[in-house]
């Protein structure tokens, strides 16, 4: 399938992206497509498709979302099937997750973190990394704070999904 126009919520239309949507961004488009796909026929509305891209985390201006009526309509009958969904939805998601780090830069940069590699980091590991990596030293106090609020489940260490939070904040 594809759409004649890109609509406004597509910025960028059809450019090509340096990679395709993963197997997991790909699933967790199926599982939101599945969820208001509420007949179980394969298709949604062109009404649901709004809502579902918000629930996405996605929010389309009522411009936009009319654009996407008017390509849906005259292109698609004026329903959505999951492989038609999955088209208009990857641009979005490449175009938002272009600046982010990967899993394997994440892993990577825990590793020099996590200097004895027992899956979590310490007061002190974070300390030798923060040296290595701004060459200064940093004071006990702020180190604490760092692990203090990065520790979530409050046992003193950073494990991996708790690095992965860390730095994923703005």
């Amino acid at each position: 399938m594809s759409l004649k126009q890109p609509c406004i919520f597509l910025k960028g239309g059809k450019r090509r992206h340096s990679r395709a949507l993963t197997h997991d961004e790909i699933e967790e488009l199926r599982e939101a497509f599945v969820e208001f796909d509420k007949d179980k026929d394969g298709l949604i509305s062109c009404k649901d498709l709004g809502n579902l891209m918000r629930t996405m985390g996605y929010m389309p201006t009522e411009m936009e979302l009319i654009e996407l009526s008017q390509n849906i309509n005259m292109n698609l009958g004026g329903r959505v099937d999951f492989e038609d969904f999955v088209d208009l939805m990857t641009p979005k998601l490449l175009d938002e997750t272009a600046g982010m780090i990967g899993l394997k830069e994440l892993k990577d940069a825990f590793k020099e973190f996590d200097l004895d590699g027992d899956g979590a980091i310490t007061s002190d590991e974070m300390k030798h990394a923060m040296l290595k990596l701004l060459g200064k030293q940093t004071s006990k106090n702020e180190i604490d704070a760092v692990v203090k609020e990065a520790d979530n489940n409050g046992d003193g260490t950073v494990d991996f999904e708790e690095f992965v939070k860390m730095m994923s904040q703005k």
